[in-house]
């Protein structure tokens, strides 16, 4: 299973409620791999494994000290459009202890706020095309965590696909979609 933030959407209805869970899958833009984004995203995750990556933030964190202390307007425009130190040929060098907010992307004060990232736009207008006209609660977990169980019709189902589709979602998103909305209960 994709390590990803999605959205769990239950619709209420007067029928009855029903559900699906909706994924965010990265495309590995890097867009959202910033220094600023980097730096509010939270600590590195401690791992005896990579001792480098902690000695690289370290040294970064330093330098950065330092130039706000020399130039602070200087400081905030290198931190906005500089990418992040750890994003080699757009992939996290350090994935597997990367902070916090950058596994909870796009679920962060910094994620959806990321302009020009195609697969955030494409999971928001999935979402919104999903939740249009309906009365629905939505959630914001993680695959990391034991997926939160779906309730729908396999017409229910089938029309959220037909919706996702004329949205534009891509192969792998559908794929990812169907995998997560397998651990379901049946309505009859």
């Amino acid at each position: 299973m994709v390590d990803t933030f999605y959205a769990h959407i239950e619709f209420k209805t007067l029928t009855g409620n029903w559900s699906v869970n909706l994924p965010f899958l990265c495309s590995k833009c890097g867009l959202c791999c910033t220094l600023d984004d980097f730096l509010t995203a939270g600590k590195l995750k401690i791992n005896p494994q990579n001792p480098q990556a902690h000695l690289k933030a370290q040294m970064l964190y330093e330098e950065l000290g330092n130039r706000w202390k020399t130039n602070p307007l200087e400081y905030e425009h290198y931190i906005t459009n500089t990418p992040c130190p750890f994003l080699v040929d757009k992939t996290c060098s350090i994935y597997q202890i990367r902070p916090e907010g950058c596994c909870q992307f796009p679920n962060t004060l910094f994620g959806m706020q990321t302009q020009n990232c195609e697969a955030l736009t494409r999971f928001k207008k999935q979402l919104y095309t999903l939740r249009r006209g309906q009365t629905t609660q939505e959630t914001y977990p993680s695959t990391k965590h034991p997926l939160i169980s779906v309730q729908h019709t396999k017409k229910q189902y089938q029309h959220c696909i037909t919706k996702l589709q004329k949205t534009g979602i891509t192969p792998d998103e559908l794929n990812l979609f169907c995998d997560l909305n397998k651990n379901k209960q049946t309505l009859t």
